[in-house]
């Protein structure tokens, strides 16, 4: 289509230069109208156009001209490029207007047969050629660029057939941004499973240490011939099993912390208001206070049960160890959520304050409790990659600030 729209443009350009040189020379011919047309005819056998002008009313055609398509051309007075139709060919012709010696002079020149350019044929070979080639080398180009697109998914695809065959136990991270959070999830969700299901296998294992030898010792006395039980034999097992009541109580509370999980997300201030309402009817002789910063309906990525275990711990210790006043506090930050508790306690010194996310620490003897409150919080925390922080408070006693990272 290219190469003859290129020619048709080239043929149009030759007719309006060729109606130019006629009108030339019927100009300088005239008023010798004869000589004007014979010269004109030898001129048709340089160009191999035909011709045909009307001078006035008066017409004249060229030798082998098709007069029944020229002669409407030559009714028209519009100059341009002008197209007709002869034996099924579409032949283009150029029309031209001017005056000689005061008459109006009508000048059309036309193809009498659409010419072929030398190597016509060869030229669309070698289009078609070159376009074969093209569009393998396209071909070629979309399966290069396609497989390099997708290889990170064939690479993710035999990281999880790594995964299955257990060769791995994490996807690559090294992975285009479109697929960069779904590894990162997946990955996540592996690590908590890992996680849970190391907490399982301890917790059972404990469990199983703890318990057997407190339930062997009561077996033991209760399995004896003689049905009267002493006082110290008495004394023994309700020590032993208050022992036993005691790491029962421990390990499933552990056991229970759920950790982080894909998809889940809680309403952090109304579980915080619920949680304070519950905790000040336990203590009802002390105030406890709430403020934040977050609206009602506000959501955070973080499992509730993990937020309650979490709020429930603190306040309850904060009531244990207060004074008169209890403070928590929400708000959102560019590093994440920020949880802070305060009391008006008599506070723990500074040395003493890192041994209180240890396991079974207690600092004072004479207040219930097993002193597991603290180290599974900062379990749950650490489980979210976050951080727990404990400083003196501004009311006189002890601040916990916690953190959980966007």
């Amino acid at each position: 289509m290219l190469l003859e729209q290129l020619s048709r443009d080239l043929r149009q350009e030759k007719l309006a230069q060729e109606s130019i040189q006629l009108q030339n020379l019927l100009t300088q011919s005239y008023p010798d109208i004869a000589r004007a047309v014979k010269d004109v005819e030898q001129l048709e056998l340089i160009f191999q156009h035909a011709f045909a002008f009307k001078v006035g009313q008066q017409p004249f055609f060229s030798a082998g001209i098709d007069k029944d398509v020229m002669t409407p051309l030559l009714s028209e007075k519009t100059p341009g490029v002008v197209y007709m139709k002869s034996r099924q060919q579409s032949l283009i012709g150029y029309r031209r207007t001017f005056l000689i010696d005061g008459q109006p002079v009508v000048l059309v020149v036309a193809e009498t047969q659409i010419p072929k350019l030398a190597g016509w044929e060869r030229v669309h070979v070698s289009i078609a050629v070159l376009s074969v080639l093209l569009l393998i080398v396209l071909c070629g180009l979309i399966f290069l660029a396609v497989h390099l697109a997708l290889s990170p998914v064939s690479r993710v695809r035999n990281e999880l057939a790594d995964l299955h065959s257990g060769r791995r136990t994490r996807l690559h991270d090294a992975v285009p941004q479109e697929f960069s959070g779904l590894v990162t999830e997946f990955n996540r969700l592996l690590e908590i499973l890992d996680a849970r299901l190391e907490r399982s296998r301890r917790t059972t294992a404990n469990l199983s240490h703890s318990v057997k030898t407190p339930l062997a010792s009561v077996l033991a006395i209760l399995e004896t011939d003689s049905s009267h039980i002493s006082g110290d034999d008495r004394i023994y097992m309700a020590t032993q099993l208050k022992s036993l009541h005691k790491t029962l109580d421990s390990q499933m509370r552990r056991g229970d912390v759920s950790g982080p999980q894909v998809s889940r997300s809680t309403q952090v201030v109304v579980l915080a208001q619920d949680l304070l309402d519950l905790v000040s009817r336990m203590f009802p002789q002390k105030q406890f206070r709430f403020s934040s910063t977050l609206d009602v309906q506000f959501r955070w990525p973080v499992d509730e049960q993990d937020f309650s275990e979490v709020i429930g711990n603190l306040l309850e210790n904060a009531g244990k160890w207060s004074l008169s006043v209890v403070d928590l506090r929400l708000s959102e930050s560019a590093e994440g959520l920020t949880l802070e508790v305060n009391d008006d306690g008599p506070g723990i010194q500074e040395d003493d304050r890192k041994r209180l996310l240890e396991r079974w620490v207690r600092l004072d003897e004479q207040v219930d409790g097993y002193g597991l409150g603290l180290s599974i919080v900062k379990e749950i925390v650490d489980g979210y990659g976050g951080q727990i922080e404990l400083l003196e408070s501004s009311l006189g006693g002890l601040q916990v600030d916690i953190l959980f990272p966007r």
